[in-house]
Order: C-alpha cells, then sequence, then structure tokens
C-alpha cells in the first residue's frame, strides 16, 4: 500500500464526507469495501490528517472538540485531489488494477480529462504489452517455467485493465451524450 494511495483515499473522504472525524473516515473506507483491493491501517489515516493538515489541504471544521475532531476539505485540498487523480490517471508504469483509487473519486474530474487519461493509459497499456511479449518469449528459453508465469500472469492482467478501459471510455461516452 502506497503512502500515496492512502493520501488519496482520506483526502477524497474528506472532501466527498466533510466535515469527518478519522473514525468516520475508517467507517467509510470500510463501507466502500476499501479492504478489498488494499489495506490502510488506522494509524496511517491519522498520520495523513496531521500531514494533510499540515499542507493546508484539510483543516478542522468548526464545532471541533478536543475529543473528536471533524476535518473538511480546503479549496488547495480539491486542487490536490484533482492533481493526484490526474496523476494516477497519467501514470507511466501501468499496473493493473491501479485505478480502484480514482473511480471513489471520478466526479473530481471533467468527463474530457477521464476519457482522454483513459486514452492515454490504453497507449500505456499497449507499451506495456509489447514488453510483457518480449519478456514472456525470452523467458520461456531462460528462465525457469514459474518466473514465465509471472509474465503470463502481468500479461492477462494488463489485458484486462486495457478491455476495462476501452469499455469504461464507450460507457462516458453514453453517459456525456445522454441528455
Amino acid at each position: 500500500m502506497s503512502r500515496q494511495t492512502t493520501r488519496l483515499m482520506v483526502l477524497g473522504v474528506v472532501a466527498y464526507r466533510g466535515p469527518i472525524s478519522g473514525y468516520g473516515i475508517e467507517k467509510t473506507l470500510d463501507e466502500w469495501a476499501v479492504s478489498r483491493w488494499t489495506t490502510i491501517a488506522a494509524a496511517s489515516v491519522y498520520q495523513q490528517l496531521r500531514t494533510l493538515t499540515a499542507a493546508g489541504f484539510i483543516e478542522p471544521s468548526s464545532g471541533a472538540t478536543a475529543r473528536a475532531v471533524d476535518y473538511a476539505c480546503t479549496p488547495a485540498g480539491t486542487a490536490e485531489l484533482h492533481r493526484l487523480l490526474l496523476e494516477l490517471l497519467h501514470e507511466r508504469d501501468v499496473r493493473p488494477l491501479s485505478l480502484i483509487p480514482l473511480l471513489h473519486f471520478t466526479p473530481s474530474l471533467e468527463p474530457g480529462e477521464l476519457h482522454d487519461g483513459l486514452a492515454l493509459r490504453i497507449a500505456r497499456i499497449d507499451e506495456a504489452l509489447a514488453l510483457e511479449d518480449e519478456f514472456l518469449n525470452r523467458s520461456l528459453d531462460l528462465g525457469p517455467s514459474h518466473a514465465t508465469e509471472i509474465f503470463r500472469l502481468t500479461w492477462h492482467g494488463l489485458r484486462a485493465d486495457k478491455a476495462w478501459c476501452e469499455g469504461f471510455r464507450r460507457r462516458l461516452l453514453v453517459q456525456t451524450e445522454s441528455p
């Protein structure tokens, strides 16, 4: 679990559900079944709250008590969330399923940004697939069979990610064309 993903998820929950406490963030992550694809420890939530507050991306909301602090997103936090989502959408090293955090907050992006970002991701997946083909072919001659299976699994994951991206782009077009 990367710190960047934890940062994105905590900031995103504050932006969408705020004002909200650390405990409320934990409950929201549980409600969204985030544990199906990653682990975010409670300590990481509270560390991110401190870090995001110090950076000016969130702030304690009015009515905060010593017992429970509710946080709200600042305009700088909204801009940071947008930046983090675009960074994830435009990642250079495409990893299967890496867009799951982004899907929680897609309304933070304009449909055109999302559509164009998916097109870029598809192109990068094609590049990654070409490399995986090369690795797979080389491993057939050099490596043990269990190593070859790693390349096969990655290749299949990338193909599935590409198919999903293409379908999502089509669904976005339908949604934006609907009245």
